[in-house]
């Protein structure tokens, strides 16, 4: 039987095995790409 959802895996979101998944690879990509920022920042309007 082909997947109701085409292009998804929905045992990659099965929160059983993956509970933190989300949380970690949104904070690894969040620390490789803060090195390219300045460290501080100001905008004027």
């Amino acid at each position: 039987m082909p997947s109701p959802f085409p292009g998804m895996n929905p045992y990659l979101e099965n929160p059983q095995f993956w509970s933190e998944v989300h949380h970690r690879l949104i904070t690894a990509l969040a620390d490789a790409i803060e090195s390219n920022f300045p460290a501080f920042t100001l905008r004027r309007y």
